[in-house]
């Protein structure tokens, strides 16, 4: 067998490299994977929209609904009572049409009902000092919230804040749920947050995306892995063989 199958044209030759095909054969289930991992991501992103159109279109939640097990993600609601302005979370890390920011969240503490609600207020533009934080006009007496609820998303980015306990308010944190909310403030939350609408009092810059990446480009990507090893199976087959010189042998002679 010659040593560069290339040079011989007239049939075809098979001479494979050992080191390139393991290389094949360890990277091609690799991207496969990923196209398909992809093609997972796009059809949880469909669900989560489904449901947001879903809920949406229901009538608005009522108080006694958010202890039970109904499925509230996204739903409207208006709730009264008082904000607690001077136990105040400040989300770091929130970027807006390219400016960095914050979301404030506050306590609203029902006038029925057992148990708090963290409110999501919305989005302030941060100093370009991180030792300044915003003022924020604080919310006074009872008032009627308006807005969405909202359970943070499994798998969703935690930074590490390493903050266990709130001692000092108001507290910059790296990532916050209500799960979390009941360690930092000390009381007992609801499951859901509610995230405000813009003409609710005390609403800020609100609106939150549904999801952060739309499904048809997680379709894209996957389609792009799966090019990938195409592509990569056929660079493999052309370096290991002479189908290139073969081929243009075979409609030279036709």
């Amino acid at each position: 067998m010659t040593d560069q199958p290339q040079q011989t044209a007239d049939k075809f030759l098979w001479q494979p490299n050992a080191k390139l095909l393991l290389f094949v054969c360890l990277m091609t289930p690799l991207l496969i994977s990923l196209g398909y991992w992809q093609l997972d991501r796009a059809e949880e992103k469909r669900q989560i929209l489904a449901e947001f159109v879903v809920n949406q279109q229901s009538a608005p939640a009522a108080l006694a609904d958010l202890s039970g097990d109904t499925n509230l993600q996204y739903r409207a609601v208006q709730l009264s009572g008082k904000l607690d302005a001077t136990r105040r979370l400040l989300l770091d890390n929130r970027v807006r049409n390219g400016r960095p920011g914050y979301e404030v969240f506050e306590v609203l503490t029902p006038v029925t009902g057992s148990h708090m609600i963290l409110v999501n207020r919305g989005w302030v533009q941060a100093s370009l000092d991180r030792n300044q934080l915003p003022e924020i006009e604080p919310v006074a007496g009872q008032v009627r919230l308006s807005g969405s609820l909202y359970r943070v998303l499994k798998g969703g980015l935690q930074l590490d804040d390493g903050i266990d306990v709130v001692s000092n308010w108001p507290a910059r944190v790296g990532w916050v749920s209500a799960v979390r909310a009941e360690r930092l403030f000390g009381d007992q939350f609801f499951a859901y947050q509610l995230r405000l609408d813009s003409d609710s009092p005390g609403a800020l810059e609100t609106g939150w995306p549904t999801v952060a990446v739309q499904p048809e480009k997680h379709t894209a990507y996957a389609v792009q892995w799966f090019v990938m090893v195409l592509v990569l199976l056929i660079m493999t087959l052309n370096a290991n063989s002479n189908i290139a010189a073969w081929l243009k042998y075979k409609m030279g002679n036709r």
